[in-house]
């Protein structure tokens, strides 16, 4: 590879509170000697060679450490570990943490998610188009189950004459009253160099409920979308003994 390297954020502080596992739950087991973070890993697999790759830990972490640099040896996968910022909650806050390492393109994944059917080219698809001229980009997976929508990160998504998907609203979990303004939960996002402060501090904002400036949610609803399969939250047991069990769909 020539030239800069993008980045791959992965927010890995939060303590499972609802789960509460011995372990993180980013290893989480999701199959015979897998975990959950095994399955992000495997998405940047292909695209490797082009990314490098930033995990922003809490403190008793050190497994985790262990089980990413293993990986990152094989995928031959450039690895940074750094400490979130006590000042900066919730994954975006680790999205801020990361910020001396933005790339070119940076992509933010979460661990605790995992898509029922891989998407291998879907990282490819969303850096490309921020280095095509897109700002920011939302991995999205369609969605009509109003509670699922009124508890995620919920997206309003239309197709444009060219095929290309685009964001038209979006919320942090908006609630039953107004779940039916949406139709796609976000798995991930992008954002390019130039556009992170705006992108990142809307999405911020968002996440910790505070009053969002309408000019800022700009640099959200002028996002694209790349289309993912349905996808699993790892984040109650509920959501945890269907993925074991198979049956989630």
């Amino acid at each position: 590879m020539t030239g800069p390297r993008d980045t791959v954020v992965l927010p890995l502080a939060g303590r499972g509170a609802r789960l509460g596992l011995p372990t993180p739950k980013e290893l989480l087991p999701v199959g015979p000697g897998r975990v959950a973070l095994d399955d992000t890993l495997d998405l940047l697999a292909p695209h490797a060679g082009r990314l490098r790759l930033v995990a922003v830990l809490g403190e008793d972490r050190e497994s985790t450490v262990r089980h990413l640099e293993r990986r990152c040896r094989e995928l031959e996968l450039p690895l940074a570990v750094v400490r979130q910022d006590p000042g900066m909650p919730e994954s975006t806050g680790a999205v801020l943490t990361a910020a001396p390492w933005y790339g070119p393109a940076t992509l933010v994944l979460l661990a605790d998610q995992v898509l029922h059917t891989p998407a291998q080219t879907a990282v490819g698809e969303a850096l490309d188009l921020i280095h095509a001229g897109q700002e920011s980009v939302f991995l999205a997976a369609m969605e009509d189950d109003a509670e699922r929508l009124a508890a995620d990160g919920a997206l309003h998504v239309r197709r444009d004459a060219g095929g290309l998907l685009h964001v038209t609203d979006y919320a942090d979990k908006p609630g039953l009253e107004v779940a039916e303004r949406f139709n796609a939960v976000w798995f991930g996002y992008a954002f390019a160099h130039r556009a992170a402060e705006g992108f990142v501090g809307a999405l911020h904002r968002a996440t910790l409920g505070l009053p969002g400036n309408p000019h800022r949610m700009n640099a959200v609803l002028r996002a694209a979308a790349v289309e993912v399969g349905p996808f699993t939250d790892l984040g109650t047991w509920p959501a945890v003994t269907a993925h074991w069990t198979g049956a989630a769909s």
